[in-house]
This record gives C-alpha cells, structure tokens and sequence, in this order.
C-alpha cells in the first residue's frame, strides 16, 4: 500500500469514528436517572448495594427466569438493604427494561 493511501485510508478511519461517536445510542434512550441507555448507574446500584449478600449471577439468573425484579428488591429491603430515593428510581427503571414485555399486576 502506497504511503498516500496509508494517509486517506487513516484520515478516513478518523472522520468515522468521530461521526459514530456523535451518535446516539441505540435503544434505550430514556431511563429515568439512566440516560442514554447508559445502566452503568443501575449496575452501580447493584454493585455496591446487592452485592453485598449475594453475587451478581444471582441477580441475572432471576432477570433470566422473569422474576418480579421490583417484588424481589422490596423483600431484599425488608431483610435490611437500604436504597434511597434515587437508587430505587433507576433500579425500578432498569428492571422495568430488563422486563420489557412482562406485564403489571
């Protein structure tokens, strides 16, 4: 490959990765305190809070079987986890995404 082309081939590499950057993200756009599709907040919650007592893998296996995330995170608080305001917000909202077709009772 010619020296020119190594340079428009590199000059074009970079116009497209700061085009795809300027994108919104796909999906998720609008999740409370969760902007963007971005759940890094909501795993946070999770991490600092839930993980405490039990890993993650128990949390993903109860998303995986369909569980009542909200039921399960009021009965985790009944047992002693303390969320406030905001913490239960952006859970409620990412259990919610995470149950998109899972209808309320």
């Amino acid at each position: 490959m010619t020296t020119r082309n190594t340079v428009v081939l590199a000059g074009m590499m970079l116009c497209a990765t700061t085009a795809m950057a300027s994108v919104e993200p796909q999906g998720v756009t609008n999740m409370g305190n969760v902007r963007g599709g971005d759940v890094k907040a909501a795993h946070g919650v999770i991490e600092t809070k839930c993980t405490k007592c039990h890993s993650e893998k128990v949390i993903d296996a109860a998303i995986f079987a369909n569980k009542d995330m909200q039921k399960i995170q009021q009965e985790m608080e009944k047992r002693g986890a303390i969320l406030n305001a905001n913490e239960r917000e952006v859970l409620g909202i990412y259990w919610k995404q995470q149950n998109p077709l899972k209808k309320s009772k």
